[in-house]
């Protein structure tokens, strides 16, 4: 993994959620251009994790927070954004009623598809960064040992 935060990284778990949260900052910094081309100045990196985190097709929301791990007000509070924004539709899921579904609108995917060919293939990378974040995951979300 390398010297993951910077001058003093220990190589702990720790470094890598520094690491992590740069690197979503930085993100946030490349994408605003690209939002701001689209007319999406107003949405938050957070908001446009939520709308990525969609995916193609239509998802249950139940779905996408549980994989997410998001607290229902901050998924409720993107939700409400994304829709009343225009960058997804949202229905009742027919199977349960106590679920929604979303999908992405033309608006949605067309800043999807513009971020997604301005960030590229990145070779190999993205699937090593998701098997480093997993590992992160599914060890942070085990109790910690006090």
């Amino acid at each position: 993994m390398g010297d993951m935060a910077g001058k003093g990284g220990t190589g702990n778990l720790a470094d890598v959620a520094v690491a992590m949260d740069r690197g979503l900052r930085v993100f946030a910094e490349f994408v605003r251009p690209i939002l701001a081309v689209h007319g999406a100045d107003k949405v938050s990196i957070s908001n446009l994790i939520f709308l990525l985190s969609v995916g193609e097709g239509e998802a249950r929301v139940n779905d996408i927070v549980k994989r997410g791990r998001y607290v229902g007000s901050n998924a409720s509070y993107a939700l409400k954004f994304l829709e009343e924004s225009g960058y997804i539709d949202r229905k009742q899921d027919p199977k349960d009623r106590r679920n929604a579904v979303v999908s992405w609108t033309l608006k949605g995917l067309v800043i999807v598809e513009a971020l997604r060919n301005a960030c590229g293939d990145g070779g190999g990378l993205p699937r090593e960064a998701a098997a480093i974040i997993r590992s992160f995951e599914n060890h942070c979300f085990r109790p910690p040992v006090i």
